[in-house]
């Protein structure tokens, strides 16, 4: 199964990005953009096509292959907080690549806050949870998990973090990806990733809800964190305007951005130890714990004679990752 969903792979993300492209073509052509509730469910949609395709060429039995079991309560719950555990390590890894990458998620913040909360959780929680777990968790990892579990959780996460075509994303989608994939082992059912799916995409839009009604000007709180440089210098300036007194400050706003990043981290690795700490206890009320430990043991090494990078994942991965870098170069050009 690995040498065909890696030739597949290819093929998933060459319709997605020629078809985001074209889509985006036309619209230029007749002047027009779309609303941003049918452009949710078009970049779904666009994921959820060669897919179908896929399984209808390969006669997958869906149902027999994907465990879409009856999840217990207790399961449920736990799916839910070991999602929101894991929003301090989305937030350290965010915080780190902003550096370097361009946070497309937070650029298109103003459009979908002006729906309705219902409508945003449908468009950001509930839609992509439900059509990305199928794809990344139920379709791409399954295909690779006779192989070996743990090469079956990095290769689709990768294949995850890659879908998103940015950096910023692609390196927490990559980490939580590895996550989603260990709850879905643990407890043997693909709704423990959709609830811990949910659960990481309500937070941001929960959060804006909440500053909204207490009269926050949420797009303020956002964009302080790229004032923050500029507000230090002209505090230095009020100081002296002498080249001393600018490089104080230059040196106060680097420090006190690596003390930010260096906290964020921190607390990132301990949420990050709570949601393993969760998951695995998860998997002992569930009674995988030990055949779990059993089989990630083995690591990377394949169980079936099968290697798991294959020539068009790999190429296909390098040339997505060659973009990814382009478009953030191009930033500054």
């Amino acid at each position: 199964m690995c040498k065909k969903i890696n030739r597949f792979f290819p093929c998933l993300l060459g319709f997605y990005f020629a078809a985001s492209i074209l889509i985006g073509k036309l619209l230029n052509l007749i002047d027009s953009d779309l609303p941003y509730w049918m452009a949710c469910i078009i970049s779904e949609l666009l994921l959820l096509i060669p897919v179908i395709v896929y399984i209808a060429v390969n006669k997958i039995n869906v149902l027999a292959c994907i465990p879409y079991r009856k999840l217990r309560w207790q399961d449920a719950l736990m799916s839910l907080l070991a999602g929101y555990l894991l929003i301090p390590v989305i937030t350290a890894i965010n915080a780190v690549s902003s550096l370097f990458a361009t946070n497309y998620l937070q650029e298109s913040a103003p459009e979908f806050t002006t729906y309705p909360f219902v409508i945003q959780v449908l468009l950001i929680a509930v839609l992509p949870a439900l059509v990305e777990e199928f794809v990344f968790r139920g379709v791409i990892y399954h295909s690779y998990r006779k192989n070996g579990l743990v090469g079956a959780m990095l290769f689709s996460a990768i294949a995850f973090g890659v879908v998103h075509m940015n950096l910023n994303q692609f390196l927490y989608a990559v980490v939580i990806g590895m996550f989603f994939a260990k709850m879905v082992e643990v407890t043997g059912s693909m709704w423990s990733s959709v609830l811990a799916h949910f659960a990481v995409n309500t937070y941001s839009i929960s959060m804006v809800q909440i500053m909204k009604m207490a009269g926050i000007d949420v797009f303020a709180v956002s964009q302080s964190a790229q004032t923050q440089s500029d507000s230090l210098s002209q505090l230095a300036e009020q100081f002296g305007s002498s080249d001393a007194a600018l490089a104080a400050g230059k040196v106060m706003a680097l420090f006190l951005a690596v003390v930010s990043i260096v906290s964020l981290i921190m607390v990132a690795v301990v949420f990050g130890m709570l949601a393993t700490l969760l998951i695995n206890h998860m998997a002992k009320k569930n009674g995988r714990y030990d055949y779990y430990r059993y089989y990630t043991k083995m690591g990377l090494k394949p169980m079936n004679n099968e290697n798991f990078v294959t020539v068009p994942y790999a190429v296909t991965v390098i040339l997505a990752f060659i973009y990814m870098v382009v478009i953030e170069v191009m930033q500054y050009l």
